[in-house]
């Protein structure tokens, strides 16, 4: 049977979320698909409830255990094992739609697709975000997870997640974006992400979120190796993922080292984006964002706190 569709699920301590994640994808409505578990060294019974699965559809579920090294690592070994013409990312604690392979997969044949976009939705206790992924002005505005997209597989090539980073998802997504002809949407909600717990990026571990720094430096070192910088695009994935959606983050968080972190991601802007006001890209932005942008630059991130509470949600 040829493998449409390889859909790669890194996990790590989630027994009480794996058992409603693999549900979604043994049903789902195409049946050409393989998915492949990779056990990134999990303490808990993660894997008791694989093996369930595995012994219920040993022809469609692989499974791989190695030591803990990151949802980056896991995910990498699942490159390696996908035999499918596309490629799909679902984490252990979330869920698709059970037709969501299906018309994802069939817009990419009929368009011919490298990458194809589903919308997001948030699931919190006792409230849901939907996330409308698939309008955007420029490929570069795309949401960087890899999670809500297939992938064609000769796409990736040679590209992996870095490991033992946070907002590796940036870094890989980007990457393959400047790589990129065709990409196609379908804004319907496929991808159900559950917020309604303690996760690696809501803890309140400030300096990990200074890996985005490391992230947005390889990112740039990759496109002047590769002839690909564009001052205005960097500027822009500085100016959105940094200025404004990371230290957006930091500011709902309570660490003690919150401020310390701010203050370095602060420079970091200022040393590369001070004139991000005259840039091309900024004309686009709309108005809202340019004044939580404004706040932040100027240290006053706890005033973009409370008119993001106003609104309800965050952009991230």
């Amino acid at each position: 049977m040829k493998i449409k569709v390889s859909v790669i699920v890194p996990v790590y301590n989630v027994e009480k979320f794996i058992d409603k994640c693999l549900n979604s994808l043994v049903k789902q409505s195409l049946k050409e698909i393989e998915i492949i578990v990779v056990n990134d060294g999990t303490k808990d019974n993660s894997q008791k409830i694989i093996d369930k699965y595995v012994k219920k559809y040993p022809d469609k579920i692989k499974s791989y255990i190695k030591e803990n090294g990151g949802q980056g690592s896991a995910r990498n070994i699942g490159i390696v094992k996908a035999k499918g013409e596309y490629i799909s990312f679902v984490d252990s604690d979330d869920w698709l739609d059970l037709d969501a392979l299906e018309k994802m997969y069939s817009l990419a044949k009929k368009d011919n697709s490298d990458i194809v976009i589903c919308d997001m939705v948030d699931h919190y206790a006792n409230y849901t975000i939907y996330h409308n992924c698939t309008k955007y002005n420029s490929v570069f505005e795309v949401t960087p997870s890899a999670c809500n997209k297939i992938f064609k597989k000769e796409l990736i090539k040679d590209f992996r997640f870095l490991s033992k980073l946070w907002y590796e998802d940036f870094n890989f997504t980007t990457k393959i974006l400047f790589n990129t002809d065709k990409i196609s949407n379908i804004s319907e909600g496929f991808y159900h992400c559950n917020c309604g717990h303690e996760s690696t990026m809501n803890n309140n571990n400030s300096k990990k979120n200074l890996d985005m720094i490391i992230i947005m430096d390889d990112i740039i070192n990759y496109l002047k190796e590769n002839k690909k910088y564009d001052k205005n695009i960097v500027s822009y994935l500085i100016f959105d993922h940094i200025l404004i959606t990371t230290i957006n983050r930091l500011a709902f968080q309570k660490s003690k080292d919150k401020k310390e972190t701010i203050n370095i991601f602060l420079k970091y802007c200022k040393d590369n984006i001070s004139n991000y006001t005259k840039l091309p890209f900024y004309n686009k932005i709309s108005r809202n964002r340019k004044i939580i942008a404004w706040l932040n630059y100027h240290d006053l991130y706890n005033v973009s706190k409370i008119i993001l509470l106003l609104k309800g949600k965050m952009k991230g």
